[in-house]
């Protein structure tokens, strides 16, 4: 398959996931890594409601597992200015 259209893909996916628990932050871009052996995919989701990060991370492992190796990591963030997140990062690897 195709890596951009992987990519324009899982984009699409996160965005449908953080719409579906009506949260305010898009995905723009999903982080591309080009090895000899293995391609990976990386993106991040910001989630502000901490009640639905379980929802959020079903739901991800769900709809992104047929993709490759998955791994899917959540960390409390706190700003100094800003409302706190929760930070959900996924990374895909493909072996070519």
């Amino acid at each position: 398959m195709d890596k951009d259209q992987i990519k324009k893909e899982l984009i699409d996916i996160s965005n449908d996931i953080l719409t579906k628990y009506s949260e305010p932050d898009v995905v723009e871009d999903i982080s591309v890594m080009n090895m000899s052996a293995k391609t990976v995919f990386l993106g991040s989701l910001k989630v502000f409601n901490t009640e639905i990060v379980p929802n959020v991370i079903k739901d991800l492992n769900k709809r992104l597992k047929g993709y490759g190796e998955l791994i899917v990591r959540d960390q409390r963030v706190t700003p100094c200015c800003s409302p706190s997140y929760i930070h959900i990062s996924f990374n895909i690897t493909i072996k070519k």
